[in-house]
């Protein structure tokens, strides 16, 4: 019954929202997600991400969105609440969609399409056209258990609208990941849905999705298959990351200092902590570094870096997780930094001390702005 009634819903909504709909188009759908976005006045286009539960509809649909508008914020949340009226609906998918619609329309200022009306009548209608006979029900329901066969073997690439535009094949995009972030993407996108369905997450969904999208983006990138650097989740946090940092500009004294730590030590990374808050991406991650103990290169007391990119004044919600470790790599030459080697324990670093420092960075440079190039350590 949830596979024919998720099917009627799903195949609803792709006739009567495709791209070229002016107000509001389904850019995805399959059996788990279901990808859509509104279009408002000003031609402005807030996407809104579903993830459906196998257990669906008894376990409803569940909703995030990128869009950093207050009201869609508080709408997401409408969305998730579980009232009587949305669990007792007979389609849910389509109340909680219509009411999508009407909500978005109304803040800004759009009509609502005539056919908004009509979502529940026509699902209705569909379930008696396709209402089978006891023989052929025996039959379709052999060819939907061949069908859902077909839905296990899917398995999304992210919360990417660009990754939809393909329909339900993500082969193409997966190819570009190795297999071990492959499993490590699979492992925390199934171990993050069940705890938010449980309601056992310390995260936000728009925080967790967000960080899902970066951590794939950064398995398909160039940078990453070329060993510039690597990502490790702490205990398969998605809010806790080790990254190793294994190449900088081979040209500088840092380049240098790693080859001889490889050689004296071991090592062959700067070892870099980037913790987030469910705030993310509003607020810019926490990132210090952990060893070797290095001076110069910005890095400061406790391994914490004087930069404004990582700072509330100088973050933005835009900025790649990729591209900011390379312009860490790039910072760290810039401030002619470099490895100390045959340090005692006192000298390492530590977490404390290094959130101290940050917190007395952002206080001082919210006083006094920030220099360019900057005349010191930060």
């Amino acid at each position: 019954m949830s596979r024919t009634l998720l099917k009627t819903e799903l195949s609803i909504l792709e006739s009567q929202f495709p791209k070229s709909h002016g107000v509001f188009q389904m850019i995805c759908t399959s059996s788990e997600e279901l990808v859509c976005q509104f279009i408002d006045i000003k031609q402005k286009r807030h996407i809104f991400q579903c993830n459906l539960s196998p257990s669906y509809p008894r376990i409803l649909p569940l909703w995030t969105s990128d869009t950093d508008h207050p009201f869609v914020t508080a709408l997401v949340e409408d969305l998730n609440a579980s009232d009587e009226v949305s669990v007792g609906a007979s389609h849910p998918l389509l109340f909680k969609i219509r009411h999508l619609i009407i909500k978005m329309c109304g803040q800004f200022g759009v009509r609502v399409p005539a056919v908004v009306a009509e979502l529940l009548s026509l699902a209705s209608s569909a379930q008696v056209e396709e209402s089978p006979s006891e023989d052929e029900g025996q039959e379709n329901d052999f060819d939907l258990s061949d069908q859902d066969d077909d839905d296990d073997d899917y398995d999304e690439p992210g919360l990417f609208e660009e990754d939809c535009d393909s329909g339900n094949d993500d082969d193409h995009d997966r190819e570009k990941m190795d297999e071990k972030g492959k499993a490590v993407l699979d492992r925390i996108r199934l171990n993050t849905r069940d705890d938010y369905l449980k309601g056992a997450t310390s995260g936000s969904i728009r925080a967790s999705d967000r960080l899902m999208r970066e951590l794939s983006d950064i398995y398909k990138s160039e940078s990453y298959k070329k060993g510039i650097f690597s990502v490790e989740l702490i205990d398969d946090n998605l809010y806790n990351w080790y990254i190793k940092l294994y190449r900088v500009d081979p040209d500088s004294p840092l380049a240098s200092d790693i080859k001889k730590l490889k050689e004296k030590e071991g090592q062959d990374y700067i070892l870099l902590h980037m913790s987030f808050e469910n705030t993310f991406p509003y607020t810019p991650p926490f990132l210090r570094v952990v060893k070797p103990f290095m001076t110069g290169g910005y890095v400061l007391a406790g391994g914490a870096i004087c930069m404004e990119l990582l700072t509330p004044q100088g973050w933005s919600s835009v900025y790649a997780i990729e591209s900011l470790i390379l312009q860490i790599s790039a910072t760290f030459v810039k401030g002619k930094g470099r490895i100390q080697f045959g340090q005692s324990s006192k000298s390492q670093y530590t977490l404390a001390t290094a959130q101290h420092a940050y917190k007395s960075l952002v206080k001082i440079h919210k006083e006094n702005g920030w220099f360019t190039p900057p005349k010191d350590e930060g």
